[in-house]
């Protein structure tokens, strides 16, 4: 019913377990990326009636088993049905894939977006990378690209610069996979999406760097990551090794972590999941709230004519956001057609250059 459900080629990987040949409007809302805070109040801000009745449009996921919230504590209802990432894991494994070392070192610095910008020593954390973990698949987003701050100072460092793609281009998951199901270790400088995904597909991920400045995040947000999250960080902060003889254990408990994390215990077979996201049948609902009631209802947010909850002011940037970073960019939340299906059988894929 929103575009975010589309977001990294969720709905494209969902679509294909499902047995679908291209994505359909959802009965609701998927979370879109893993999150220290609870889902709710981070991904779900801007629709404070979906969930309300569950039996018309859903709140969807990952897991109810993460640190970062209790489902017991919302006032409205969730459907844990796991992370897409492990859908796409189980589709990859049916053609015979494993994971491997091919790529080498492979690091995702922690991304700023259109409305909050990362700033720091980004020279310093290229050259920190390169001196502990030797020149790097470093994956950039498609966003940090435009600044030649950032991206000048990785490629003098040595390293070798790619990005997933946009966030709505329906292969962005498959060339995670790719980068994270190849990599000999995936780090990042915090705590983040694609560090659990490595994590739980069985490669070494930690975080370690200067986790440079987001926002009007403090100190004590990367604190609180550090113990909460323990076994996706190292020992220092400065410094990405671990002891040979810690390192087997730290990455098993990382992985358990992970899989946790993702809802691994909440997948899905391909019945169960059309059913969860409102696939069984054509139903003309969703389709109107993706074009029509959607659209609608963020503006009312951006315009204070909705207010948010507390909990989901909190959860969005430590206060910085802003409506009028969100008119800077009017037409991102515009609903656009939906993606197409992916090729089958499916397979990873190289990440783009830039």
């Amino acid at each position: 019913m929103d575009i975010q459900n589309h977001y990294y080629g969720h709905s494209a990987v969902l679509a294909a377990y499902a047995g679908l040949p291209r994505p359909r409007h959802m009965a609701g809302l998927l979370q879109h990326g893993w999150t220290a805070t609870s889902p709710v109040a981070a991904h779900f801000a801007d629709f404070p009636n979906v969930g309300v009745d569950p039996s018309i449009r859903r709140l969807l996921v990952w897991s109810h088993h993460a640190r970062g919230w209790n489902p017991a504590d919302e006032e409205r209802s969730t459907t844990a049905v796991g992370a897409p990432v492990l859908y796409l894991e189980r589709l990859l494994q049916e053609q015979g894939w494993s994971r491997s070392d091919s790529l080498g070192p492979v690091f995702i610095p922690f991304h700023g977006t259109r409305l909050v910008r990362v700033t720091g020593a980004h020279a310093d954390l290229a050259r920190q990378v390169a001196k502990v973990d030797g020149p790097s698949t470093v994956c950039l987003h498609h966003e940090d690209l435009t600044d030649p701050e950032i991206t000048d100072a990785w490629a003098a460092a040595g390293h070798r610069l790619v990005t997933a793609g946009r966030r709505d281009d329906p292969h962005f998951l498959l060339r995670i996979m790719h980068l994270v199901g190849n990599a000999s270790r995936v780090s990042s400088n915090r705590l983040s999406t694609a560090v659990v995904y490595a994590a739980a597909v069985g490669t070494p991920a930690a975080v370690w760097g200067d986790p440079l400045t987001f926002g009007n995040q403090g100190a004590e947000a990367v604190a609180d990551l550090r113990e909460r999250w323990p076994e996706f960080h190292t020992a220092d902060p400065e410094d990405g090794s671990r002891p040979a003889e810690d390192a087997a254990e730290a990455d098993a408990a990382a992985t358990r972590l992970a899989r946790a994390e993702l809802g691994a215990d909440a997948l899905l077979d391909p019945a169960g999941l059309r059913a969860a996201l409102g696939w069984q049948h054509r139903n003309p609902g969703p389709f109107l709230q993706y074009y029509a009631a959607s659209p609608v209802a963020k503006a009312a947010m951006v315009l204070g004519l909705t207010q948010r909850s507390a909990a989901s002011t909190a959860a969005m940037s430590a206060g910085s956001f802003s409506p009028w970073l969100w008119l800077r960019n009017p037409l991102a939340a515009i609903p656009r057609p939906l993606p197409e299906g992916l090729p089958i059988p499916i397979a990873t894929e190289e990440p783009l250059q830039p």
